[in-house]
């Protein structure tokens, strides 16, 4: 467990953002989100959802590594390898009532098909990407990505550079795991339970909000804790990225809210 200062002025300011993130304007108003406000909506978010898979990835990597020989470490004595191999598997790999396999990036892409949503900036963005190693400047060209999820998957592709796995553990706890739960609940609030159209998306959130506020996100907290290592100086760092990632994320939401309100 951790025996360094906790309480710090910047963790006290990250849960001051944490705050803010949740009482965001997108969500203050009760009237639903119109199909051309979530179309907005998850234009821009997607690829928030892209991003995480890097996170859970390179979590993955540092913790289990998947080249040989195998050795055993903390992690496979303190159910930090069985917590992150069980993440990997639920988001790569879900399946539904109905037999479906899909990864929740899948199913995501599936509930914007559902709404006539623009999904080819999205592939086209992971195309470029994933096809070299050049950076994300070099990647956009011919993209009509919005300038916010852009900032967005930069800072976070930014904290993953830092090959510091305290650093990366940081961001998946508190601007993921930990966050998501009461983030997703006023996502869902705002989408009609009715329209069948919104079913894929509602799955989609229904299964962060279950899975993370009753599994995920406790066990990413010790995580965190053991990734610091008892060291002041690599927590204080890692809650600096935590701080950028729920910034980031507060202006992602800032620019769906200033598109949407474009459209009244």
């Amino acid at each position: 467990m951790l025996i360094v200062q906790k309480n710090t002025e910047n963790f006290l300011i990250l849960k001051k953002r944490i705050n803010e993130l949740n009482s965001h304007l997108l969500f203050k108003k009760e009237k639903k989100f119109t199909k051309e406000e979530l179309k907005i909506f998850m234009e821009y978010h997607v690829f928030a959802v892209w991003d995480f898979m890097s996170i859970v990835k390179e979590l993955q990597h540092h913790i289990c590594p998947s080249g040989y020989p195998w050795a055993p470490s903390k992690y496979t004595k303190n159910g930090i390898a069985h917590l992150i191999n069980e993440i990997t598997f639920s988001e790569e790999s879900d399946k539904d009532k109905n037999g479906r396999f899909f990864s929740h990036f899948d199913l995501y892409i599936m509930a914007m098909k559902d709404i006539d949503a623009n999904t080819e900036n999205i592939n086209k963005f992971i195309g470029k990407y994933c096809g070299n190693s050049n950076t994300l400047s070099e990647n956009i060209n011919g993209i009509d990505i919005p300038q916010e999820s852009l900032e967005f998957v930069r800072s976070t592709f930014d904290c993953l550079s830092t090959n510091k796995i305290s650093n990366i553990a940081a961001i998946f706890t508190y601007g993921r795991e930990t966050t998501i739960p009461d983030m997703f609940i006023k996502i869902l609030n705002k989408i009609d339970s009715n329209n069948l159209s919104f079913s894929n998306l509602r799955l989609y959130i229904n299964r962060h909000i279950e899975i993370d506020s009753s599994r995920h996100g406790p066990l990413s907290l010790k995580l965190f804790e053991h990734t610091c290592d008892n060291n002041q100086e690599i927590y204080d760092e890692a809650i600096e990225y935590a701080i950028i990632s729920i910034d980031k994320r507060i202006g992602l939401w800032d620019g769906v809210l200033r598109k949407i309100t474009k459209l009244r």
